[in-house]
C-alpha cells in the first residue's frame, strides 16, 4: 500500500496498485502543466524561459555574468551593462511585481464580495504604476534597459558594481576564505543621452591577506562583541575600539588603492555644466597633442575621467602615468604612454580647480557580496552626495512614484517643519531620550517617547509627513515590521538611527540578502537614512543632533564642514558621515533611496 500526501493539504490519498497511481502521478502533471500555462498566459508571456528571461531569479544570475566578458571583447559596452542589471536585486523585483498586481486582485474580491487584508494601498499607485511596472522591472532586451536610463535626470549618474563570477564560490567550504573578488564597474549618465562605460576590475594580487570583504566582516563581528567582552573594562574597550577604527582605515584606503586603483574614477559624478565644459576643452586640446593612436570613444570618456578625478590629483599625480598604461592597454614606458601624459601635464592648472568641484549626485548598485562595504568613505565620494539602490529597475520605478507627483518630497523638496518622531520605544535608553530632548523641541514636531507606536500611528507618520525619525535600538522593526511598512504608500523621507537599520542580512551564497530597508524602498519610500553595522548610543545620538540641527538650516562650528549647511540630503551626510570623530560610526552612516533636497523655507 502505498500513501502520498499532495501539497500542503491535509488529503490522503491511498492507492492499492501501481497503475492507480502512475495514472493519477499522469494527470497531476498535466493539472500542474495547466496551471502553469495559464499563469503563464495570464503574465502575458508564451513559456517559461520567456518569463525567465523576464524576470530573472537569483540562481540565473550566474549566466549572464558569464556573457559580459564576451559582450566587453566585442566592445559591446550597452549590452555588457544590460546583462549585468540583470543580476542584481532579483528578488526585490519578484516581491514588486506581486505588490504591485495585488491591487487587481483585491478589486476581484471586493467584486465579489470579499475582505481584502491589504486595503491600505491607494487607487494611486494603482492607477499610475500598474502600467509601468512590467515595462521598468522585467527588461527583456538592452533597449529596454536603456530606456530606464532615459527616464532618470540627465544630471544623475549610476554608478553599478558587480562581482565577477560569484558561482565558484557556491561550493567552497562554509567559512573558507573567498578572496577579494574581481569586479565590474558600470558607470551611466542618465538622460535622453546615456553614456554608458563597463571597466573589468581584478581582484588584488595579495596573498596570505585577508580579503577586504571578510575583513569588513571580522571588523563588524568584533565590533558587535566590542561592549559584552569589555563591559567595566574601560581601557581594554578603548584600546580594541581604536585597533577596530585603524583596522577600518587600512580596509577603506585598501578599497581604492589595491582594488580599485585608478578604476576609482568611475564612481565619479558628473560635473555642472560650466566645469564640464572646462574639461571638454581640456581634454580636445590634450588629444590634439596626441597624434600617435586614434582613441576608441571608451578610451576618451576614460582619459577624460582620469583627468578630472580628485583622487588622481595631487598626492596621486605620480600615478597618472600608470592609469594612462591601463587605459591605453600598453606599457608605462611606451612612446604612446608618454605622449599622452605629457599632453595632460600641461592642462594641470585646469584639472586642479576642477578636483575642488561639488559633482552631482552618484548612485550606488551594490551586489550581494559588496554591499556591506563602506563605499562613500573612499577619497572620490567621500565629500560626494551619494545615495544607494539596490538595483536599476527599482531606482527607475521610485523615481517614476515621486516625480509624477507634485506633493512629492522629490518634487517640492523636503519640509523640515512636517516630521513626526519615535524615541526609545522601549524606555531603556535615557540618555539618548535626554541628548536628542532640545534638538526634537527645536523641530517642533509631534512624536512619541518610551512608548511603543500603534501600527495605525506609524502609518499616518509616514505616509502624511515630510519626515519620519526613529531613534532607539535596530531598525524600529520590532515595532514596525516590514509587512506594515510595505501596506502603506510612504511619503516621508525616513530617518532611521539605530544599529543597523539599513543592513542587509545575508541569507545564503545564492538568495539575495534582506532588511527592512527594502521594506520602506518596497513602499515607495523616496528616502531612507540609516546605519549599515552596529554604532554606540552616543555617537548616535550626536550624529543625529548634527543632521537635524543642518536640516533645520541651523549653521555649526566656523570650523566645521556644517558651517553652512547643504541643502542636499545625501550630501549632508557624507559632511556628518567625515565630521564623526569616530569612524566606526561615521563610516555607518548610508542613505538609500532618491537624492532629496530641503526646502529653502527651513
Amino acid at each position: 500500500m502505498l500513501y502520498v500526501i499532495l501539497g500542503n493539504t491535509d488529503t490522503l490519498f491511498t492507492f492499492s496498485c501501481r497503475s492507480e497511481f502512475d495514472s493519477t502521478l499522469t494527470e497531476m502533471a498535466e493539472t500542474i502543466e495547466s496551471i502553469n500555462n495559464s499563469i503563464i498566459a495570464r503574465m502575458g508571456s508564451a513559456s517559461l524561459s520567456e518569463v525567465v528571461s523576464l524576470l530573472p531569479s537569483a540562481p540565473t544570475t550566474d549566466a549572464y555574468v558569464n556573457e559580459v566578458d564576451a559582450a566587453l571583447e566585442a566592445g559591446q559596452q550597452e549590452e555588457a551593462f544590460h546583462k549585468l542589471s540583470l543580476t542584481h536585486s532579483t528578488l526585490l523585483h519578484h516581491r514588486m511585481i506581486h505588490r504591485l498586481y495585488k491591487p487587481n486582485k483585491r478589486k476581484l474580491d471586493q467584486n465579489a464580495g470579499k475582505v481584502s487584508v491589504n486595503d491600505n494601498l491607494t487607487e494611486d499607485v494603482e492607477e499610475s504604476l500598474l502600467r509601468t511596472a512590467k515595462t521598468i522591472l522585467a527588461t527583456t532586451n538592452k533597449d529596454d534597459t536603456l530606456s530606464l536610463l532615459h527616464k532618470l535626470p540627465s544630471d544623475w549618474t549610476v554608478v553599478q558594481i558587480t562581482t565577477q563570477k560569484m558561482g565558484q564560490n557556491y561550493f567552497k567550504k562554509s567559512g573558507s576564505s573567498q578572496g577579494t573578488p574581481g569586479l565590474y564597474i558600470s558607470r551611466c549618465t542618465c538622460g535622453p543621452t546615456p553614456q554608458i562605460t563597463v571597466q573589468a576590475v581584478p581582484s588584488p594580487q595579495v596573498k596570505d591577506v585577508r580579503s577586504i570583504v571578510e575583513e569588513m566582516g571580522m571588523i563588524n563581528q568584533e565590533k558587535s562583541l566590542l561592549f559584552s567582552e569589555h563591559k567595566g573594562k574601560y581601557e581594554e574597550h578603548c584600546a580594541t575600539q581604536e585597533n577596530l577604527q585603524w583596522r577600518l582605515k587600512n580596509l577603506v584606503s585598501s578599497m581604492g588603492v589595491s582594488w580599485l586603483k585608478h578604476w576609482c574614477c568611475l564612481l565619479l559624478g558628473s560635473l555642472p555644466p560650466l566645469q564640464q565644459q572646462q574639461l571638454d576643452q581640456a581634454a580636445s586640446r590634450v588629444l590634439a597633442n596626441y597624434t600617435t593612436n586614434t582613441l576608441t570613444s571608451k578610451q576618451t570618456i576614460l582619459i577624460k575621467l582620469l583627468m578630472s578625478c580628485p583622487a588622481l590629483g595631487d598626492s596621486g599625480r605620480p600615478h597618472i602615468r600608470a592609469c594612462v598604461a591601463a587605459v591605453l592597454g600598453e606599457s608605462v614606458r611606451s612612446n604612446s604612454v608618454k605622449e599622452l601624459w605629457a599632453a595632460i601635464k600641461k592642462e594641470e592648472s585646469v584639472l586642479s580647480k576642477l578636483h575642488q568641484t561639488l559633482r552631482n549626485p552618484v548612485i550606488l548598485i551594490l551586489d550581494k557580496r559588496v554591499e556591506t562595504l563602506p563605499w562613500e568613505m573612499i577619497s572620490v565620494l567621500k565629500d560626494q552626495p551619494v545615495t544607494r539602490m539596490p538595483s536599476l529597475h527599482m531606482l527607475t520605478l521610485l523615481y517614476q512614484h515621486h516625480s509624477n507627483r507634485s506633493n512629492s518630497v522629490l518634487c517640492r523638496n523636503v519640509d523640515m517643519t512636517s516630521g513626526f518622531y519615535v524615541v526609545d520605544p522601549d524606555n531603556v535608553l535615557p540618555r539618548t531620550q535626554q541628548r536628542l530632548k532640545d534638538t526634537l523641541t527645536m523641530t517642533r514636531w509631534p512624536g512619541i517617547t518610551a512608548r511603543r507606536p500603534t501600527q495605525d500611528e506609524f502609518k499616518e507618520a509616514v505616509s502624511t509627513n515630510d519626515v519620519f525619525m526613529y531613534a532607539g535600538h535596530g531598525s524600529g522593526s520590532q515595532y514596525m515590521p516590514g509587512d506594515v511598512v510595505e501596506s502603506v504608500v510612504c511619503r516621508a523621507m525616513v530617518l532611521l538611527f539605530g544599529c543597523r537599520s539599513v543592513h542587509l542580512e545575508p541569507r545564503g551564497r545564492i538568495v539575495d540578502p534582506w532588511g527592512v530597508v527594502l521594506n520602506y524602498l518596497s513602499a515607495f519610500c523616496p528616502c531612507v537614512v540609516g546605519m549599515l553595522w552596529v554604532v554606540t548610543d552616543k555617537d548616535t545620538d550626536l550624529a543625529t543632533i548634527a543632521i537635524l540641527q543642518a536640516k533645520l538650516g541651523m549653521s555649526g562650528s566656523p570650523d566645521s564642514l556644517l558651517a553652512n549647511p547643504p541643502t542636499d540630503v545625501a550630501l549632508l551626510v557624507a559632511r556628518t558621515r567625515r565630521q564623526c570623530p569616530n569612524i566606526l560610526t561615521g563610516a555607518a552612516l548610508a542613505v538609500y533611496g532618491l537624492p532629496l533636497h530641503l526646502s529653502s523655507s527651513t
